[in-house]
């Protein structure tokens, strides 16, 4: 497969956005009330509106109540309970979803010490309203949806930006440079993945030492440079194989890797299970990992 096949595959599966309303604790799960620990492959949005349960983020309690907002991002472990009086939604996307302006929202969900936030009061049903039209819009048959979904989208993800600089006002996201260099990095990673796998390229790029990217990496994302875009490809990886007929030979080449042996070991060490594994266990709805 040539490289502008191999990309027209990407844009295909990445065309996804799953809008899935929670009532009195239920959406469609495996389990009603419930998840198992697992790792998702696409960003994720879990709004509470109302009700109380808990969420385990990478090893992290939270003891959750109405207003709530979690930012999943494709690597995080994590596992929710939702008691039966919780309503709200879960919006699950892929980054290359959104126009490269409106993906700089996307940095958000990069921090995991942050995936928590509470909404005032005051801004609880105003928000409500904006994931009400977001449903709305994703279930309509008009050929201008799909575009008003995506602004929808990105309305919330501004509204959550704004509420988590409340929270966050010391982080080192709020320097301005620092959180250039993430947003730059991040644009590199997925324009290059698939050719480029030595981080003196994106430092080179960025025009910093491997030392300040290290830093701003790990403060932002709790991961080293490395680690980032190792995850990144083996997330590609995983929805490749769960969307599309690729063998594992033909993967392993276009995502630039010259060895096999050390992909499937990586993949089998994110996501517990050997890539023909992986694929013989994924459904096709983008709630299921």
């Amino acid at each position: 497969m040539i490289k502008s096949e191999f990309e027209k595959l990407l844009k295909k599966y990445d065309e996804k956005i799953v809008i899935n309303k929670i009532i009195d604790g239920k959406y469609n799960t495996s389990n009603n009330f419930s998840t198992t620990l697992h790792r998702h492959i696409f960003y994720q949005i879990v709004w509470i509106e109302k009700g109380s349960g808990n969420h385990i983020i990478e090893g992290e309690n939270y003891d959750y109540s109405d207003g709530t907002i979690f930012l999943l991002a494709p690597f995080y472990l994590h596992k929710i309970t939702y008691h039966n009086d919780v309503q709200g939604y879960v919006v699950s996307f892929c980054d290359s979803l959104l126009d490269r302006f409106q993906n700089k929202s996307t940095l958000l969900f990069h921090n995991v010490d942050q995936s928590y936030i509470k909404v005032p009061a005051d801004e609880i049903k105003l928000l409500n309203n904006e994931f009400n039209l977001l449903s709305h819009y994703s279930e309509a048959s008009q050929t201008t949806s799909a575009s008003i979904v995506k602004n929808y989208l990105h309305i919330i993800l501004t509204k959550i930006n704004v509420f988590k600089s409340l929270k966050e006002k010391d982080s080192v996201l709020s320097h301005a440079s620092n959180a250039k260099i993430l947003e730059q990095f991040v644009q590199l990673v997925r324009m290059h993945f698939t050719e480029e796998k030595q981080l003196n390229f994106y430092t080179s790029q960025l025009s910093i030492s491997q030392k300040k990217l290290n830093l701003v990496l790990r403060n932002s994302t709790g991961l080293t440079p490395a680690k980032f875009l190792e995850t990144y490809i083996l997330n590609e990886a995983a929805r490749i194989l769960r969307y599309s007929d690729l063998s594992v030979k033909q993967i392993v080449a276009e995502l630039g890797y010259s060895d096999s042996s050390y992909f499937i070991k990586a993949f089998k060490k994110q996501f517990k299970k050997t890539p023909l594994e992986y694929r013989k266990s994924a459904e096709l709805d983008l709630n299921t990992t």
